[in-house]
């Protein structure tokens, strides 16, 4: 027991942080399969795209197939960095696109498509492969603060789904 709290300790002094999980081809990507009421979570599905303190969306997108849906939005998060070690952090627009996909009893979702937006159509790149142009510091608060943003999403995506958002329907 004490070496597993020794082993912790050590982790979280060292400045341990969550890595966004990866394809096989090396892509960013969240996904998962939960099981739900396929007839409540095809209406919440594409209500969800309308939480305005998300994600901001450019484009939504429903696909009806008969007995099940896909749901598909493209839009960006602004994620802070520091562009200086003594720098205030400033918001940084990183582009995804959410993906929910209903099915006989569950929906899956899929995030994906990460894009870095440089700000007044400055350098635009994957989140996964850093140029050379952007510090190693400010690449680690990205992936670190993207992470961080579209995991509290994914939580409110699958409380959204269950009806437990604590909203007054």
């Amino acid at each position: 027991m004490r070496l597993v709290l020794v082993i912790w300790l050590v982790a979280l002094a060292a400045g341990v942080e969550a890595q966004i999980p990866r394809t096989v081809s090396g892509q960013f990507e969240y996904s998962g399969e939960v099981a739900a009421d396929t007839t409540r979570i095809m209406e919440r599905a594409t209500s969800f795209f309308n939480q305005p303190f998300m994600v901001h969306w450019d484009s939504i997108v429903r696909l009806d197939k008969p007995g099940d849906i896909v749901v598909k939005g493209t839009g960006y998060i602004n994620v802070l960095a520091k562009h200086h070690d003594i720098s205030t952090p400033t918001p940084v627009p990183v582009s995804l696109q959410l993906s929910i996909e209903i099915k006989k009893g569950h929906y899956r979702y899929t995030v994906n498509h990460f894009v870095v937006d440089g700000k007044e159509g400055r350098l635009q790149y994957p989140l996964e492969a850093r140029p050379d142009s952007v510090k190693p510091l400010v690449y680690d608060q990205l992936v670190h603060n993207t992470h961080k943003r579209v995991s509290f999403m994914i939580g409110w995506l699958k409380k959204y789904m269950k009806g437990d958002e604590g909203s007054d329907e």
